[in-house]
């Protein structure tokens, strides 16, 4: 690896085999340095060199690695982020195209035909739904987040000043969920006559 090359992985984070093999170090040679400790291995097919960034929002990036360009950090994961949740996910919630799987345990995959381009943040080497999406997607999957936690995670940015009611239902409607809200607007409206 030459030096040119050891301070582009740095820069780039968590980084995959394709963009190492950009920069001209084979799948062979990333091995190697793995082996010689230069480079850490985060997972299959997603590595950091051993100098470079650890940000805080790492397994967000690696996840959106693992899952390609259209993918976001969402549900519950996303809730927890904003503050919206108390419970701790077990999994990390990835919001992905229909087609996308995983056999890893760590991620809980929500396959939408929902638009992936709206309501979504880029950041530092991953995505997230904003809060609007967040809180619309926590209805639509209310079955597996609770109907509850919906509810009060809407209530919570609402009282916050975090968003406003017209704000999320400006994203339902943008993203064709607005029955989702419909049907629990007399619970959320309650927020803000407090």
């Amino acid at each position: 690896m030459t030096p040119k090359q050891e301070l582009q992985l740095k820069k780039l984070g968590p980084f995959s085999i394709a963009q190492a093999k950009k920069i001209g170090i084979s799948h062979q040679e990333l091995s190697r340095l793995v082996k010689k400790e230069r480079i850490n291995r985060l997972e299959r097919g997603i590595y950091i060199h051993s100098d470079g960034n650890f940000p805080r929002e790492i397994d967000f990036q690696i996840a959106c690695k693992k899952f390609g360009p259209q993918s976001a950090v969402g549900g519950l994961t996303a809730l927890f982020y904003y503050n919206l949740a108390d419970q701790v996910p077990g999994q990390m919630w990835m919001i992905v195209p229909p087609e996308k799987r995983a056999s890893s345990k760590l991620y809980r995959l929500i396959r939408t035909k929902t638009p992936l381009d709206k309501g979504v943040i880029a950041e530092s080497g991953y995505r997230i739904v904003s809060i609007e999406r967040a809180i619309v997607e926590a209805f639509k999957l209310a079955s597996k987040i609770g109907e509850r936690n919906a509810i009060k995670a809407a209530r919570i940015a609402i009282k916050n000043k975090q968003t406003t009611l017209r704000k999320i239902g400006m994203m339902a409607k943008e993203l064709g969920l607005e029955s989702y809200l419909t049907k629990h607007f007399e619970a959320i409206v309650g927020a803000t006559e407090e």
